[in-house]
């Protein structure tokens, strides 16, 4: 199968790793292939899901909100997300689509798995697929052509039956202008802040502060923390050393001529009638006769960059003359572009339709394309080649280093290799060492590994790195007296919290009763403000965005200006009062609409998929090794 992507894949036979490359099919595909032996954690219709496919999936999950969110994310925060339990509903969802993919016959041909790895970008080199770029990402995932295709091909049915389950979604006009003016409706209110820091001064005795601390002793863990010793084998040094002889460069630049070659350019300027999609044949007829009128008056000698100022609906070249620049025929749309590269320098075209309204478009200048020429690329290719030699030596280097020093001491291995070992202090995983490149991730490494375990070669900008703990130490809580400031701050700050809370429910508690809000202020000696108007999912102007404190303001109207309790936000804690509110303004929703109806699709698209894969597990057989996800 695929014995021409094979046959060229196969050929690289340099072992090289460009890093971890993130490819959205690798997501199952890994897994799909290797992990269908191992202990038992589920069953779905008699299909066995594996302990090792579940780590993995699980594993995943955590690297993707650690890349999304950072170190933002506590050992809490994780256990809220609740990633056990989504993997494996992840894993049974996935394998409750694939059989359902067979009982319907639904199959991937040869020529789609072709298609879908060649328009991969982690494949593609000069935009064009690479063979022997396909093999390097997967040899850096540890994968093999048959590996990632087998999974690739279960993913390509996944899709048809997901796309089998969403064609029927549609989204109302009425739906979308529900949306809108629930969306871009507008409130406005008064408000007193009672802020906890306002309270300056706490008495607080030996006994509270001990006891505090015997409550929220978690509060003050040290966390776990090591000491490393790693060795780098950097790019740069071994690049000095590579060689790169002309016929390679030759064979590179005959194999890649295309990414050398330099497009045919167009400047132009231009002046754009907008019509609205979906307008009238009126509405378009008005629109190219007065393109028709401005085109003879271009024509008839008037400077084009001063229409372009007076006319153009195109808000990012209207103030520069209608000037566009120089750009290439793939970066216009159709049938603007192949009317602009038809032009002369000096000419103007009669209007040209496109999907924004009519245009009138001037050509300044043209830039022939221009075929490569080995001489004016041969450092380029040279510099680029050595590069790559560079990136594999070192990987090479690395790993030999890595096997060597497997099941024993880095340090010692890397002496005996005359190779330099470094060292940092200790630092937690959170917290990493700072002297080291990209020190997060190889903080990550770091913790991840077992006593005496060296790591496999990491790949970092400047080098591969291997790495070995070299002192660990376990976390520990911190005795009361190291950290009593800090337990006496944050004692303080509960208290202040308390009683800010305290006086707010209470002011409440009188505006309720039927005192007046600004007035009662200032008998507690505040000051009631009021904003000015603002939406839902905007920021309260002089208050910035509290997501609480905006969903209480728009469940209030006139009837029921008061809520029924205080809300804390980020400065302390709001009494508020309903004050206006304003309909969303109806002559912005053609420009928000299909953003709106995008997005109602979408919603309704993931529905679908929930129910249905919740009918295909209720009419199933779906089990769970019990006490697995406790």
């Amino acid at each position: 199968m695929l014995h021409l992507m094979r046959k060229h894949a196969g050929s690289w036979l340099i072992k090289v790793v460009l890093g971890v490359v993130v490819v959205v099919f690798i997501l199952w595909g890994s897994s799909a292939y290797r992990a269908r032996q191992g202990n038992q954690v589920a069953v779905v219709n008699g299909e066995t899901i594996g302990l090792e496919e579940y780590q993995s999936t699980y594993e995943r999950l955590i690297e993707q909100y650690r890349r999304q969110f950072g170190n933002t994310l506590d050992p809490e925060a994780f256990e809220k997300l609740d990633l056990k339990r989504q993997a494996m509903d992840q894993l049974i969802g996935r394998r409750l689509f694939l059989q359902k993919a067979r009982s319907l016959d639904l199959a991937v041909t040869d020529q789609e798995i072709i298609g879908a790895v060649q328009n991969m970008a982690a494949f593609q080199e000069g935009g064009r697929f690479d063979a022997r770029m396909y093999q390097r990402v997967l040899a850096a995932n540890r994968l093999t052509p048959e590996m990632f295709e087998e999974g690739l091909r279960e993913d390509l049915v996944v899709e048809k039956i997901r796309q089998l389950v969403i064609t029927s979604a549609k989204v109302s006009q009425a739906e979308v202008l529900e949306t809108y003016q629930w969306r871009e409706g507008l409130v406005s209110m008064d408000y007193v802040v009672f802020e906890p820091s306002a309270r300056r001064e706490i008495a607080l005795t030996p006994e509270e502060v001990a006891s505090y601390y015997d409550q929220h002793k978690a509060d003050y863990e040290i966390p776990a923390q090591v000491k490393i010793g790693y060795v780098v084998l950097p790019f740069k040094d071994l690049q000095a050393g590579v060689s790169i002889s002309d016929e390679e460069i030759e064979e590179y630049f005959q194999d890649n001529k295309e990414a050398f070659a330099t497009p045919k350019k167009v400047h132009a300027r231009h002046i754009l009638f907008k019509v609205d999609q979906g307008a009238s044949q009126e509405a378009r007829d008005m629109a190219r006769g007065m393109a028709l009128k401005v085109m003879n008056e271009a024509k008839a000698g008037a400077d084009f960059a001063e229409l372009a100022k007076k006319y153009s609906g195109d808000p990012g070249s209207k103030d520069k003359g209608g000037d566009l620049g120089f750009f290439t025929e793939d970066r216009m749309v159709e049938p603007f572009s192949a009317a602009a590269f038809a032009m002369k320098p000096g000419e103007i075209s009669e209007p040209v339709e496109t999907v924004f309204g009519w245009h009138i478009i001037k050509v300044e200048a043209v830039q022939e394309a221009k075929e490569p020429l080995l001489a004016e690329v041969k450092e380029t290719i040279r510099t680029k080649l050595a590069e790559d030699r560079a990136r594999s030596v070192a990987y090479d280097q690395a790993e030999s280093l890595y096997d060597a020093a497997y099941g024993g001491r880095l340090a010692d291995t890397a002496k005996a290799g005359g190779m330099e070992i470094h060292g940092t202090e200790f630092f937690s995983r959170n917290d990493p060492f700072k002297g080291m490149p990209q020190a997060e991730k190889l903080a990550q490494v770091a913790f991840d590994l077992s006593d005496d375990e060296v790591s496999e070669p990491v790949e970092l900008p400047d080098g591969y790195y291997v790495l070995q703990v070299t002192e660990r130490k376990e976390a520990l809580i911190a005795d009361l007296e190291v950290v009593e400031k800090r337990v006496r701050e944050d004692l303080t700050k509960s208290r202040q919290d308390e009683l800010a809370k305290k006086d707010a429910d209470a002011f409440l508690g009188k505006v309720k009763d039927g005192r007046d809000l600004e007035q009662e202020a200032k008998v507690v000696g505040l000051e009631m403000k009021s904003t000015d108007y603002f939406k839902r999912f905007g920021s309260i102007p002089g208050i910035g965005f509290e997501r609480e404190l905006i969903d209480m303001v728009f469940s209030l109207s006139p009837s029921r200006p008061l809520p029924e309790k205080v809300v804390k936000g980020k400065k302390g804690y709001y009494v508020v009062r309903f004050k206006g509110r304003k309909e969303a303004d109806p002559n912005a929703f053609e420009t928000k609409k299909s953003e709106i109806e995008q997005g109602l699709l979408a919603q309704k698209q993931q529905n679908m998929l929930d129910e249905y894969l919740s009918q295909l597990r209720q009419d199933g057989e779906v089990s769970i090794e019990e006490g697995f996800l406790n």
